[in-house]
């Protein structure tokens, strides 16, 4: 610039074009090899992640902790939400809305269409590898998003107070400066001292415009500059999503809704204007070019007022957006499980009320050295299914095993079973009561509860699946006895489809009483060596063998003559 001095004012401009020309060029590539960096190490992590959570279940997405529910249906019983849970393992959701929206597959009844078209969308999903690690690339750099409600946030940073840029005048003036600096660089062919003298006036004029309403201006680009690069993030998913070919009913039809034609503004678009006015708008984060393009263009006020024009014309799109976006993620999650497990297999969904059928059906959160499989079945008409058996052998472990695969069979994807056939009820279950205390409520009041509730439901809906692991444990052996027959009973008579595991064997004898509607079932244990050996499989009829006296023994307790 000082050499290019020495000949003319024409030469330092074309000087200065040329580099600034060089400058952006250099800027872009570094940008575009910083972006390809960061994709390198955000791919890494999320294959790390996948042998991890294969290996160990250990997943660095959110586990859904703000979903446990104490008081829900199922979800605490069958693991669904927190540590060690089956929405831990499944979720690979950034976004507020994806994180919820697959909590809510696990939450919510579906119909067997729904079913269906989820099956058929994760199919789809599940054979596209590449393509699933690049959309959870796009949106890696996302933080605490069981949090954030991104949408909401955007939608209120855009309720800013922008009537200082909307003036008519300044917004005339605004308008003219384009013409006005061609009239000004025309003057230079003229008279380069006159030139000069409007050149200095008018570029300090813009600069005391724009410095008085630089505390506005400064308190509206502090509240949007960091929406800049999640807006990047959700325009970057939404053309991953969009630059893919769609089959699956449910997903094409989802894609086509947002998708629009080339000849108006595509979805993707939408976010990309916007992200583009925060961006411009972060240029005077910079002194010189803040300076430059102020003192030239008013920059400030231009962009600002592109903003009020992007909220008039757009305001209310971006939340449907994001929701698309979270859908797509949640879905991928699951498509993922079913990946990860090939040899699981997609449920059958029964019309009849009710039946069910397994074979090999395993605990998915079981680790796979340790999962043994069962096969078992629920004959229409078998109202009652009992299962007795010692301690460890199993029992809990069937009931939460069918629970859960029901569970993950109504989100869509693969259960842990070579087949598995049941019906859309609602679930229920009763396994894990416990006193809370902060309630002033004890375990007896806990599981009163817990049985008033399921009566309630029953008056309304008989046609439930309900799980029950030893009832009435907070009171004394014969009231317990007496309740729980008094519950079957209650059970049988609404022809409400139940498993019930229990160490009582007069329980289990009321079938013998009442042989239609009941069926019973046992696991087993064999002593060996001195040791209790367990092979954790089903079998019909009722147990004989127990292992209360054997460990208790084992401690150094004396049980006295049998």
């Amino acid at each position: 610039m000082y050499f290019l001095a020495q000949l003319n004012v024409y030469a330092v401009i074309i000087g200065l074009v040329i580099a600034i020309i060089f400058f952006v060029q250099a800027v872009i590539r570094q940008q575009k090899y910083d972006k390809l960096v960061r994709k390198s190490e955000h791919l890494i992590w999320i294959n790390e992640n996948e042998i991890s959570t294969i290996e160990t279940f250990d997943n660095g997405y959110y586990d859904g902790e703000k979903f446990e529910q104490p008081h829900h249906l199922y979800t605490d019983d069958l693991d669904i939400f927190g540590a060690n849970s089956m929405y831990s393992l499944i979720n690979r959701a950034k976004t507020f809305n994806g994180i919820h929206y697959l909590s809510q597959l696990f939450l919510t009844l579906p119909t067997k269409k729904e079913i269906a078209d989820r099956q058929s969308a994760i199919l789809e999903l599940e054979q596209k590898l590449d393509w699933r690690q690049d959309f959870a690339n796009t949106l890696f750099e996302f933080v605490n998003g069981e949090k954030r409600d991104f949408a909401k946030e955007i939608d209120a940073e855009l309720q800013l107070e922008l009537n200082f840029v909307q003036g008519k005048v300044l917004n005339l003036y605004r308008k003219a400066l384009p013409i006005i600096w061609l009239a000004v660089a025309t003057l230079y062919f003229i008279n380069i001292d006159i030139a000069n003298i409007f050149a200095s006036v008018f570029f300090m004029f813009n600069l005391v415009l724009t410095f008085r309403k630089v505390k506005e201006t400064t308190h509206v680009q502090g509240r949007l500059s960091n929406a800049s690069i999640m807006l990047r993030s959700y325009g970057d998913a939404l053309d991953t999503i969009f630059s893919e070919q769609w089959t699956s009913p449910l997903l094409k039809t989802q894609v086509e809704k947002f998708k629009v034609s080339a000849e108006k503004d595509s979805s993707t678009k939408v976010l990309k204007q916007l992200q583009q006015i925060i961006e411009q708008l972060d240029y005077r984060l910079n002194f010189i070019p803040a300076i430059i393009l102020n003192g030239m263009f008013l920059w400030d006020f231009r962009v600002l007022y592109k903003l009020v024009g992007w909220k008039e014309e757009h305001a209310g799109k971006l939340n449907e957006l994001f929701e698309f976006v979270g859908e797509m993620e949640a879905f991928s999650g699951l498509a993922n499980w079913s990946y990860n497990h090939p040899h699981y297999t997609m449920p059958t969904i029964e019309e009849e009320y009710f039946s069910l059928a397994a074979i090999d059906i395993k605990h998915p959160l079981i680790p796979s050295e340790e999962n043994v499989g069962n096969d078992f079945s629920i004959q229409k008409g078998e109202y009652l299914n009992i299962v007795t058996g010692s301690n460890m052998s199993g029992k809990s472990t069937l009931l939460r095993t069918l629970g859960i695969n029901m569970i993950l069979g109504y989100t869509g994807t693969r259960v842990a079973a070579k087949s598995l056939s049941f019906p859309i009820v609602k679930l229920i279950s009763y396994m894990r009561i416990k006193d809370i205390l902060e309630e002033s409520v004890s375990t007896f009041k806990a599981e009163l509860n817990r049985i008033k509730m399921i009566l309630d439901i029953l008056k309304t809906d008989a046609q439930c699946f309900i799980l029950i692991d030893e009832m009435l444990r907070g009171t004394n052996s014969r009231d317990k006895l007496i309740g729980s027959i008094g519950i079957a009973k209650r059970l049988l008579a609404e022809k409400t489809y139940s498993m019930i595991a229990t160490h009582d064997i007069k329980l289990a004898e009321l079938g013998l009483e009442i042989p239609e509607g009941i069926a019973n079932y046992y696991f087993d244990i064999d002593y060996a060596d001195g040791e209790l050996v367990f092979d954790y499989k089903v079998k019909q009829g009722i147990c004989e063998n127990f292992n209360a006296s054997f460990l208790l023994s084992q401690l150094g307790i004396d049980m006295g003559e049998e």
